[in-house]
């Protein structure tokens, strides 16, 4: 019999949890996934309604509790928390990942120009910035540039995901065919096999790509 894993997902947006799902399905079907959803985290963060401190304490209760129902372990699907999950997991004996690391690295395999795409202006940003401080550690250098698809997420939020998809599609037909694509959002991979077909180079989404991370780390292959 095949040996089943306990994975805790945490998120902060509920269009964040299919595309996960499907990514473990595919990726690693082992996997007996968990899934946790404080849909307040991203409202509230957007509406300036809880500061840092309170959006960190809650994500370390809930990285806590998915730990405590057994998770072996957690990866957090929201792209603003990464900072709140390395704290969190501080002293943590199971896996915890936060939504970057694994797309973060893939795009050190592909060794060629890398465009990041956001559906959030911020995203995209904080994905940049992630890539550049671990290419400092490491001692490489990466061709960078970002993007952020104006309405795709206001479109998704608002219960258009056509229209999400169709925008987002838009811009990956955009980018130069030699670059590498790098989606920065998880919910962002309900397109990732039409981009696929779209883009020549690679495009490489968070959520196949922690996936694999994760597994890699509790599974060994």
């Amino acid at each position: 019999m095949q040996q089943r894993y306990r994975i805790g997902a945490i998120h902060a947006l509920m269009n964040a949890i299919p595309t996960t799902q499907l990514a473990f399905d595919r990726g690693w079907p082992a996997a007996d996934v968990a899934h946790l959803l404080d849909g307040g985290l991203y409202l509230d963060r957007n509406l300036g309604a809880a500061d840092a401190a309170e959006l960190a304490s809650r994500i370390h209760r809930l990285v806590r509790y998915s730990a405590e129902t057994g998770a072996q372990g957690i990866i957090m699907t929201g792209s603003f928390f990464g900072e709140a999950v390395k704290r969190a997991r501080v002293g943590m004996e199971i896996p915890v990942a936060t939504s970057f690391e694994g797309i973060v690295e893939r795009a050190f395999e592909l060794e060629r120009p890398l465009h990041i795409l956001s559906t959030a202006p911020d995203s995209a940003t904080l994905l940049a910035e992630e890539l550049g401080r671990e290419a400092a550690a490491r001692g490489r250098e990466l061709s960078i540039t970002r993007q952020a698809v104006d309405g795709a997420m206001d479109a998704l939020i608002g219960g258009d995901p056509e229209r999400h998809d169709r925008l987002v599609l838009e811009a990956v037909r955009g980018v130069d065919a030699r670059t590498a694509i790098l989606f920065a959002q998880f919910s962002m991979e309900r397109i990732l096999p039409g981009a696929a077909v779209a883009h020549s180079a690679p495009v490489a989404g968070p959520a196949s790509a922690g996936v694999a991370r994760l597994r890699q780390l509790i599974a060994g292959r």
